[in-house]
């Protein structure tokens, strides 16, 4: 199945597909280990469908280098820091190089808040509210790009936080309203509550993004292996250890965006 084709199905039946980052080796085999034990897809071949993702390229460029080699299913331009001409300038050259191969697109419009980092401070939401999404101009962007799917802006950050701000339904409800036949996806999906998720995926999110809890997973593990093995140099031999961790965490949003079972 292409991309587009298991976006589709994950729009038909309820659920998303987890895109989740890939920093090294032992993450990427703790994705794929708990994809495998789950029967899910994933995006980031081996016995389970993986689709490869370019994600917040800042370039026309970078992406034409994606599209221009085997291997992409998805590139992710990212143009939220360009004004909203220029983006749609920018994200419209992505879109013909990338649907002349097959490849689908996705389009970030608005800027989205923090880092992939555990942040200590409190979340400013005053300032986070100034960079959700307006629908009508959410409209626009797909209309004039011909993007595939839109990086929905609704209350989601990068990084976690002490206290993670909460997702404004309603607001994506209206997103999803004006965009009927796009995809939506979730960034920043690290320290959102499971239920909040699982809304958002009721009211149209078909792709949720995680990174900073994998690296959080990969700390702590690496941590505790050294803890108990202080005079080891030979750290490599963490690996398993911290690609389980990882596979746990994995399958445990796996479980909460509903794509266990659908391969």
């Amino acid at each position: 199945m292409t991309s587009r084709e298991w976006f589709e199905k994950a729009q038909k039946e309820n659920f998303a597909i987890g895109a989740f980052n890939v920093d090294n080796l032992e993450i990427f085999k703790g994705i794929l280990m708990a994809a495998k034990n789950k029967n899910s897809p994933v995006m980031v071949e081996y016995k389970i469908p993986i689709l490869l993702n370019l994600d917040h390229s800042k370039t026309v460029e970078d992406c034409r280098a994606a599209i221009n080699q085997p291997g992409f299913d998805e590139v992710h331009f990212d143009g939220s820091s360009l004004d909203l001409e220029e983006n749609v300038k920018s994200a419209k050259e992505v879109v013909s190089a990338a649907h002349s191969k097959g490849i689908i697109v996705e389009g970030e419009m608005d800027r989205l808040g923090g880092s992939s980092e555990v942040h200590e401070e409190q979340v400013d939401e005053a300032v986070i509210r100034q960079s959700y999404s307006d629908p009508k101009r959410a409209a626009r962007f797909v209309e004039e790009t011909g993007i595939d799917i839109f990086a929905a802006v609704f209350g989601n950050v990068h990084g976690t936080f002490p206290t993670q701000p909460d997702l404004d339904m309603a607001l994506l409800t209206q997103i999803k309203g004006v965009l009927p036949d796009t995809f939506i996806s979730l960034h920043g999906g690290s320290g959102i509550p499971a239920e909040q998720v699982k809304e958002a995926i009721k009211a149209g999110i078909v792709k949720v993004n995680i990174n900073t809890e994998l690296r959080i997973a990969y700390k702590d593990a690496l941590v505790e292996k050294l803890g108990e093995n202080p005079k080891e140099y030979k750290v490599y031999s963490f690996s398993p250890e911290i690609s389980l961790a990882i596979s746990a965490v994995v399958e445990n949003k796996i479980d909460i965006f509903g794509s266990a079972g659908k391969v």
